[in-house]
């Protein structure tokens, strides 16, 4: 697979927080309440309560013990109570020092960066915004995702893929690649981090045998309606 700049990983994790810092700026009660389609069991404020907890707790050395969603949960439930404002401004606080984190360390938490520009996104599908799929933040994250989708091909013993991101060849997984996708950086994103229905897989820029990968495509459930992006 082309490697990815890990260097990048704390730059764009900033970047990414500040652009959702400033989205939560312009947003009120109604829109903080707001249902997040692509992770439906959360409101809006439910999260930046998501986000920022993940900030606040690895950056104090809390990591999670035994079920990593039971450690999610307790950061989102611990927030409730909190307006948006008051989360957003404990991510703004917390956010240097877990940014340095990753700095020093962008091999162990990379994948951080990709959770962050995910939620970016459905952030902005949930409040109706369908700028910012342009950046670079966008194209690190959709080739860190290849490494998610290079482990979960491994764990279900399934052949590789081929991956052309606006011109860019990857090859992830082991083996000849029994499918090839094209995609833009923000469609490989969405469709290979479970934001896409199996209906929209199926309609995108697949050639091959889809139905011998699929399963190591989808990290999760993939949405039951369509995001509408």
């Amino acid at each position: 697979m082309t490697s990815v700049d890990n260097a990048a990983a704390a730059t764009e994790y900033r970047a990414a927080r500040h652009r959702m810092v400033g989205l939560a700026a312009a947003l009120g009660a109604v829109d903080a309440e707001r249902v997040v389609g692509a992770c439906p069991a959360w409101t809006v404020k439910d999260l930046f309560s998501h986000v920022t907890g993940i900030a606040v707790d690895l950056a104090a050395g809390n990591r999670p013990q035994g079920d990593p969603q039971v450690w999610v949960d307790r950061q989102v439930a611990e927030r409730s109570p909190r307006s948006l404002a008051e989360v957003v401004d404990e991510w703004r606080a917390a956010g240097p020092a877990f940014e340095a984190m990753i700095e020093a360390r962008p091999d162990r938490l990379w994948g951080l960066t990709y959770d962050l520009v995910v939620h970016e996104h459905d952030l902005r599908n949930a409040i109706g915004d369908r700028s910012g799929r342009d950046t670079s933040g966008v194209a690190l994250a959709a080739r860190l995702g290849l490494r998610l989708v290079a482990m979960d091909l491994a764990a279900r013993g399934l052949p590789g893929v081929r991956v052309v991101i606006d011109g860019e060849e990857h090859l992830v997984g082991d083996g000849a690649p029994a499918v090839t996708l094209n995609a833009t950086p923000f469609e490989a994103l969405r469709i290979l981090g479970s934001r896409r229905t199996v209906a929209e897989i199926r309609d995108a820029r697949f050639e091959g045998d889809l139905d011998a990968v699929v399963g190591g495509l989808l990290h999760m459930d993939p949405p039951v309606a369509s995001l509408g992006e």
